[in-house]
């Protein structure tokens, strides 16, 4: 398996338990990770989620696909809500992500999950709101724009 390839592009990447994630990837090589995390191996690196090589079972290039959320299959995946259960550290990556993508990914993430219809109570609210008031003014991104205020308007 050649991660190399798959360097700057988006894909939807299977581990080694079924978990299923999609985004726009960087490779690191083995040197960088164990330098960086203390482990001598390649992997991916898709926000703040780092899939070593000997952790994916399958990956697949999503560059060609296109649908109503662009290259990726849903509005929001697994990471984003690995990253919304974690807590504001985690959130706070992905809305600083260099990818605009993955920033709107989280949003419509954010948005399912503060309602209370979703089932689930965000324990940092409040901080959330506070992140998305700080992001708003550094994005020149109109959906990312739009994204923040419809989220501060229902919020507050």
């Amino acid at each position: 398996m050649n991660l190399k390839r798959y360097d700057g592009k988006c894909v939807r990447l299977e581990d080694t338990e079924g978990n299923v994630f999609e985004g726009i990837c960087c490779h690191n090589d083995h040197e960088y990770n164990y330098h960086e995390f203390g482990r001598d191996e390649e992997c991916l690196q898709i926000v703040n989620f780092l899939f070593f090589k000997g952790d994916i079972k399958k990956i697949e290039s999503l560059e060609h696909h296109r649908g109503p959320y662009g290259k990726f299959s849903s509005a929001y995946g697994l990471l984003e809500e690995m990253n919304v259960k974690d807590g504001i550290s985690s959130i706070d990556e992905e809305l600083y992500s260099e990818e605009d993508e993955h920033v709107i990914r989280m949003l419509a993430c954010l948005e399912h999950y503060m309602d209370p219809a979703s089932g689930y109570e965000l324990s940092c609210r409040g901080e959330v709101i506070g992140l998305l008031r700080k992001h708003r003014p550094y994005t020149e991104n109109e959906t990312i724009v739009e994204g923040i205020d419809r989220l501060l308007e229902k919020w507050e």
